[in-house]
């Protein structure tokens, strides 16, 4: 269902165009006892959800940037996404410009170290073979990608902890290790210094105003 919710701080704060204001939406997911919500999944429009979803503004979850992170610093995808095949034209036209205007960074490549991913839970990289094929190769196309920072693996959020906004391809944002399904079983690490947008992690079924 879609929801109205007070801005936050930082959600008052931001400049969006009529078409952000429309597309860039964020997907929770209730919890069993129906007291709260956690972080599911950027909206789609071309995804039908169920009950248990709630379809919020970014003004309502949006909490800022964080600091500036190191290269080298390791993040992974958020698993449970709502949509098993994410739209990667509907995440470039709404969701990377979001990026790139609250960063003031033209972002026009994947911030992910190029061609590779780290298995999870390990140190092993999946890389291009001296004989120049490669068994993970970037894609051109940059998506808002939603990623769990510090991790050394994709998981749920199910049981709290910050999700960001970082741009990638989307072969860093949809691939597949050891059939943990779309995004999962591996991790990245960020090939340059830059910031991450924050969403908030979860949201109280009593602050909702069913639209």
């Amino acid at each position: 269902m879609f929801v109205n919710l007070p801005a936050t701080v930082e959600g008052a704060k931001l400049q969006l165009t009529r078409e952000q204001e429309a597309n860039c939406r964020v997907v929770y997911r209730k919890t069993q006892d129906e007291k709260g919500a956690y972080f599911a999944d950027l909206w789609n429009p071309d995804t039908s959800y169920t009950d248990e979803f709630i379809i919020a503004p970014l003004r309502s979850v949006y909490d800022g940037l964080t600091d500036p992170l190191d290269i080298g610093t390791n993040f992974a995808n958020v698993e449970g996404s709502s949509s098993p095949k994410p739209d990667p034209k509907h995440s470039v036209t709404s969701w990377i410009a979001l990026i790139r205007e609250v960063l003031s960074d033209p972002v026009e490549s994947c911030c992910a170290e190029p061609d590779t991913i780290y298995i999870g839970d390990s140190q092993d990289a999946i890389v291009p073979t001296p004989e120049g094929k490669k068994d993970f190769t970037y894609h051109g196309i940059l998506v808002g990608g939603h990623v769990i920072l510090y991790a050394k693996n994709s998981r749920t959020v199910d049981e709290g902890g910050n999700v960001h906004l970082l741009p990638i391809c989307n072969a860093h944002n949809v691939s597949s290790y050891n059939q943990r399904g779309t995004g999962g079983g591996y991790y990245m690490k960020l090939a340059r210094q830059m910031k991450a947008v924050k969403l908030k992690e979860y949201m109280k079924l009593s602050e909702l105003v069913e639209r």
